[in-house]
């Protein structure tokens, strides 16, 4: 046995020179909880101290708790209810026939060319499935394989999108397919085209989860494993924890807001500053490359706080008429504008957070704009302002305002889904918009112009592995890494400045750098499992198992139930002949994770190595049955029909790896072969 560049164990049969390939699934990289309260009133008197000691705020200090909608209802029942109908209300829920806003009939099939697999949404009484098949190409009635996964949420109100989710021992991962409310039609999920499916595999991790719900109780132990998962964004993402609220009320304490500010929950419209007014809106609508500050976590923002204390947002600028831009980026769209700049605006001053605009009257927005431009000097409506004539506007957009100044448009993120651009400007002709426009490079939004190199390296490392996969984004990256390098101890000033420069060196391949990095550290003393995982491989890949081990170990330790880094561990393991500890690691990684592909394929090479060929057999169709194209399996029954001195079924075998990866050296070198011998 022996390890290959490519990171593939090989394995030769007994009587047989001929190698068969053995894969590890490849990485997907793809989005704590303050403890919620069952009794607000619990520690009144402490919390008050503790409220004091912080500052105004009391949603600002560390042990003011969730209470839950619920419990905000009790008192605000209108405003409740009215926000639950918001697309924020309704963001994630139950995947039930009331929630769903989909079409289902019996000849859906969105088609996913790359992968030959078809996806066909459907109700099983009141239960919601996707299932996944492929048919012979050569008789169309011939389903050649089929899986169907059960689902369980739905994420989206429904006014752009249904996505789907589902869930396996509380792991959280998104379904292939999506429904496009606006157009009424199933396809590929976003960022699922193009060659980018993770079929049933893309992980639902904490960025995610974020900003499309209220916070859940994060496992730490995973990358996408809950405790529990709430039904919607809830109000104290905005408004903060509320528990010193419900004492103070409770209590009968009660604060005259129209003369100061009640201090024990935070109301976005009455913060101190503009800025910490918006903050709570770009938490989620500003969407781009997100950096967390060092030590932080997508949960620690909450409402008053600088949101630049806890991440900084990057976002692609583009040369022209800077019409490009991503779906929920709303509020950076917003600064851009002349009304923006030019006025103490804010996303409040149109937009009511608890009702949806689908139910608000366009003649809401117009009176808005109508409000600043309601008059010229010579005191007329803002109507005759408008450079086209009234009977014109009226036939072409009903006379609203926001629909020539904030046109609908596409986003570079999402297809089939067009939203209200909120860039606030005069039309741009048909001529600009069709410009080509050029990438200039990342820009910080929230602070452009204090963002040091490091967090700008970061930004550049993410948006390669993200949005485009080019070799100019990791140039730039490394650019920004040699001035963080030039500064004075980089290590202490940027706490975080080893795990980015490995990430760097890893994506740059450069095998050599890492090593030499590994050979000046303790696993011990690395406290980043990808940094760990990333320095293990390093030693894979320069056919070095004994020294990866230690390295893989310490990412499984930091992260253990994520299931590649064990999965990979596992078939070091098998490299150095340690067959029992391989096994013992897979069986128990399986019996987390079910499904994982990678792992019923390499402890079937664990059996078929120790002499039990049809338990190896066995998991190596399980692992075709999750993925039919999982080349390595393919590659692996192959084996199993050579030492069986079947040659014709080894080559069928091989025929399928090739037509899946017709690239494949391995299956090449293996067809040819076979051939040769029938």
């Amino acid at each position: 046995m022996a390890w290959a560049k490519s990171d593939n164990l090989l394995i030769k049969g007994k009587k047989s020179q001929l190698a068969i390939l053995f894969v590890l699934m490849v990485f997907l990289l793809h989005c704590g909880r303050s403890k919620q309260t069952n009794n607000p009133i619990d520690g009144a008197d402490q919390l008050a101290a503790n409220i004091a000691a912080a500052g105004p705020y009391a949603s600002l200090h560390d042990t003011t708790q969730y209470v839950g909608p619920e419990t905000c209802r009790s008192c605000h029942t209108a405003i409740y209810e009215s926000f639950m109908q918001t697309g924020m209300g309704e963001s994630w829920g139950l995947a039930t026939r009331q929630k769903s806003k989909a079409k289902f009939d019996h000849h859906i099939a969105v088609f996913d060319s790359l992968n030959q697999l078809y996806y066909h949404p459907y109700w099983r009484n009141d239960s919601l499935f996707i299932k996944e098949f492929r048919i012979n190409p050569l008789n169309k009635k011939d389903t050649v394989y089929q899986q169907s996964q059960y689902i369980q949420y739905i994420i989206g109100s429904g006014h752009h999108t249904n996505s789907h989710i589902y869930a396996e021992n509380g792991y959280l991962y998104q379904a292939p397919i999506t429904f496009y409310t606006q157009k009424g039609i199933w396809d590929l999920a976003p960022g699922f085209s193009g060659g980018f499916s993770s079929r049933f595999n893309r992980t639902i991790g904490h960025e995610c989860m974020a900003c499309h719900n209220s916070f859940p109780a994060f496992d730490l132990k995973a990358e996408n494993k809950y405790q529990n998962v709430p039904h919607g964004i809830s109000c104290e993402r905005c408004h903060g924890p509320g528990q010193a609220h419900v004492q103070q009320k409770l209590a009968n304490i009660v604060v005259d807001t129209a003369t100061t500010a009640d201090y024990t929950i935070v109301n976005p419209r009455k913060l101190p500053t503009r800025e910490l007014q918006m903050n709570v809106c770009q938490r989620c609508h500003l969407q781009g490359v997100t950096i967390l500050a060092p030590g932080k976590t997508f949960t620690d923002y909450r409402p008053a706080m600088p949101l630049n204390s806890i991440m900084e947002v990057f976002l692609p600028e583009f040369d022209g008429a800077e019409t490009h831009f991503i779906m929920a980026s709303q509020a950076h769209r917003l600064t851009k504008s002349a009304c923006y700049k030019k006025s103490q605006m804010t996303c409040t001053t149109c937009h009511n957070p608890h009702k949806s605009v689908r139910q608000t009257d366009p003649s809401i927005f117009n009176a808005k704009c109508q409000n600043c431009h309601a008059q010229t000097n010579n005191n007329t409506h803002a109507e005759n302002n408008c450079s086209l004539p009234l009977n014109q506007r009226t036939a072409t957009n009903n006379n609203n305002c926001f629909a020539c100044h904030m046109p609908v448009s596409p986003s570079i993120d999402i297809p089939h889904v067009t939203v209200h651009d909120h860039f606030i400007r005069k039309p741009i002709s048909e001529a600009e918009k069709q410009k080509v426009q050029h990438f200039i490079g990342l820009k910080s939004v929230l602070s452009p112009n204090n963002t040091q190199a490091l967090t700008k390296a970061k930004a550049y490392i993410h948006f390669y592995e993200s949005y485009q996969a080019k070799k100019s984004h990791l140039d730039s990256a490394a650019l920004f890494m040699e001035i963080a390098t030039k500064s004075h101890q980089p290590q202490q000033q940027y706490p975080d400045y080893l795990d980015t420069q490995v990430h760097l060196y890893y994506l740059q391949q450069k095998f050599t750098e890492l090593i030499n990095i590994a050979q000046n550290t303790s696993p011990k003393t690395i406290k980043n499992a990808w940094t760990a995982y990333r320095l293990g491989e390093a030693y894979l890949q320069t056919n070095q198992p004994q020294l990866a081990l230690n390295w893989l170990q310490q990412a499984v330790s930091l992260l253990p139930l994520q299931p590649d880094f064990d999965s990979k561990l596992a078939a070091t393991q098998v490299q150095l002949s340690q067959f029992d500890a391989a096994k013992t690691r897979l069986e128990a990684l399986l019996k987390e994770h079910p499904h994982h592909t990678a792992s019923l394929s390499n402890l079937g090479f664990v059996y078929a190595s120790t002499g039990n060929l049809p338990r190896a057999d066995s998991l190596y169709h399980a692992a075709l049955a999750c993925n039919p194209n999982y080349v390595p399996a393919m590659l692996n029954l192959a084996g199993l029909e050579l030492l069986k001195r079947n040659n014709t079924a080894a080559l069928k075998y091989a025929q399928q790896a090739l037509k899946a990866q017709p690239n494949n050296t391995q299956a090449q070198q293996l067809v040819q072969q076979l051939r040769g011998k029938l």
